[in-house]
């Protein structure tokens, strides 16, 4: 909705992006929580993960720009980001909600019982999409248990990721 008139949508399907035709200021702020959440999580856990401000959210290119292009590269939502064009995704169907969820977010969401995190929007996002593909990521996302880290503590975690010394389960 809020791209609507801004930029050209193209009549094309294979030129739809989701970086050109679907980062808004709105989407924007839901990765940001996101990311906010991840932070918190990783520092309950002990872990460090790569820092980005606010505002690098805030563009078309979200915090890919800087990622992958360097500092303090940006799309604004008002251009277009022509260098995404085709890149998708074409389908609801597509692995931002059939792999991204059930494993990145559930995962998150496993971690943040595990260790008294709340993870509202992360959650959130595990409900709409299962709701949109018809599959309960809830019962069929990757575990903690799968992975072989469910059984560990904190200190046992940290201790496998830092050092690789693996616990095994009792």
């Amino acid at each position: 909705m809020e791209n609507y008139g801004r930029v050209f949508g193209g009549n094309d399907k294979s030129d739809f992006s989701i970086y050109s035709h679907v980062y808004t200021e709105s989407v924007s702020a839901v990765q940001y929580s996101f990311y906010q959440e991840e932070i918190k999580l990783a520092e309950k856990i002990g872990v460090d993960i790569a820092r980005y401000p606010k505002e690098t959210f805030y563009s078309r290119s979200n915090i890919l720009g800087p990622e992958y292009m360097g500092d303090g590269a940006s799309a604004p939502f008002d251009e277009q980001f022509p260098m995404a064009f085709g890149t998708g995704p074409f389908s609801i169907q597509d692995r931002y909600v059939t792999e991204d969820i059930p494993v990145g977010c559930h995962i998150y969401h496993e971690l943040g019982q595990k260790f008294g995190v709340k993870t509202p929007v992360i959650d959130s996002i595990i409900t709409l999409g299962s709701a949109m593909v018809g599959i309960d990521f809830d019962q069929t996302g990757v575990t903690l248990k799968e992975l072989g880290i469910g059984h560990l503590d904190r200190a046992e975690l940290l201790d496998y990721l830092e050092n690789g010394n693996y616990k095994e389960e009792a």
